[in-house]
């Protein structure tokens, strides 16, 4: 019988893209997600109907199959929105549609709307334009570069005289974007140029905004196998050479400062498991990734929570590890009051954590990275960079550059 029933549901969106089940949610005003793990070849489209955007605590071990985003603020004790999977489409990287879970059925009013519209959509064929922008449309800021480097300065200064280890600060950058941009298109661009990344696109409508981005930085993963994963990521170096060839691995060197921002990271997250008095787990690295047009160092951390009969481990975890010091700093509370005041605008979603959870068992959180906020005709990149007693602020403003065009230089010409 479930065999049959699948059959149906698929049969009802049988060829509909993931562009125009994208769109016509996004007219009917659903909230809803898609994403692409890291080296896989599904593309998951997530619709919420019933509920909206809910409120919820991230127990995760508790949770039914949906998708989770949190702000950079948050804390333990404070909700997290929560998209409810009631519709949850799986493509091909080829856009080909291999699976689907209806929890509404079939007969929902509200499900036959949302294929209609897309039928609908996917007949017209509008032919649409686009305003190209390349990566020489997001010029440097003047007044922008000297306040970021001047905050680097007092960053060191506040090192130097011993207030904290490290700070992350970040920056925003604004381009207006036209009534053509596709952001399905987008992310499918960002899924096919970065296989090695979190491809995410989330559809707030009661923030009216967008959210899109290509992270590198898991922060939970709990498998139905139950193996928990995380990970620290730091250090930061341009992929590409001069040519605009990927850089190979073995000819990566990194200095001191990048190698002790790594350090930082990895012994934050050994602090963690030692605050729960877990010691059984297994620490694979520093190694260095490319991730993008950028490398960086890495580290993997997992632990075997059936073999600790410990399920909760990723709830327990996820708020000691949050805001990791890879995008906070060392000490947390310390480094956390400084760029609060320091940075002079919200973060919003900007470096909290969003990702699928309870999909066939498996929940994967990521740092909100490499992301980009499309609201009120503005799209908003957000970069950061870790600072140290060494850092030049000339360098950390290149940086910040170098992870806002990560994406501009693939969806630029999407707007």
């Amino acid at each position: 019988m479930l065999a049959v029933e699948t059959e149906n549901e698929i049969s009802l969106f049988e060829g509909l893209k993931i562009q125009e089940l994208w769109g016509a949610s996004k007219l009917m005003g659903f909230p809803s997600a898609l994403w692409r793990l890291p080296h896989t070849n599904e593309i998951k489209l997530l619709i919420s109907i019933n509920d909206g955007i809910r409120r919820i605590q991230p127990e995760i071990e508790r949770l039914s199959p949906g998708f989770l985003i949190s702000d950079f603020h948050w804390e333990e004790g404070k909700d997290v929105l929560f998209l409810e999977g009631d519709i949850i489409l799986t493509f091909s990287e080829e856009n080909q549609l291999s699976a689907v879970e209806n929890k509404l059925g079939n007969e929902h009013p509200e499900v036959k709307r949302l294929v209609e519209l897309s039928q609908t959509r996917k007949s017209e064929q509008v032919t649409e334009t686009h305003n190209e922008i390349g990566v020489t449309a997001l010029p440097s800021d003047a007044d922008s570069k000297s306040r970021f480097q001047r905050t680097v300065e007092l960053a060191v200064s506040a090192i130097r005289q011993n207030q904290f280890k490290k700070v992350v600060l970040s920056r925003t950058k604004e381009l207006p974007y036209s009534e053509h941009f596709k952001p399905a298109e987008a992310f499918c661009k960002l899924a096919k140029v970065y296989p090695h990344a979190f491809i995410s696109l989330v559809n707030l409508p009661e923030q009216n905004e967008l959210w899109l981005g290509a992270s590198p930085e898991l922060l939970v993963r709990q498998t139905s196998a139950g193996i928990f994963k995380t990970m620290s990521l730091a250090g930061t170096q341009g992929g590409r050479n001069e040519k605009n060839e990927v850089i190979p691995k073995y000819e990566i060197r990194w200095n001191e400062k990048e190698i002790e921002e790594h350090a930082l990271v990895s012994r934050y997250i050994v602090e963690c498991f030692k605050k729960i008095r877990l010691r059984e787990y297994l620490e694979t690295g520093p190694k260095t990734v490319l991730a993008g047009n950028l490398y960086h160092l890495r580290t993997d951390f997992e632990v075997d929570t059936v073999a600790l009969n410990f399920p909760e481990l990723a709830s327990v975890m996820l708020p000691l590890l949050h805001p990791t010091s890879a995008i906070c700093g060392v000490p947390k509370i310390t480094s956390l009051k400084f760029l609060s005041e320091i940075e002079g605008y919200d973060r919003s979603f900007y470096s909290g954590f969003l990702g699928p959870v309870q999909m066939e068992g498996d929940s994967n959180l990521y740092v909100n990275l490499r992301t980009v906020r499309f609201k009120d005709g503005k799209a908003t990149f957000f970069a950061g960079a870790g600072i140290t007693g060494d850092s030049v602020p000339g360098n950390e403003w290149e940086e910040t550059e170098l992870k806002c065009d990560t994406l501009l230089r693939v969806i630029g010409d999407t707007f």
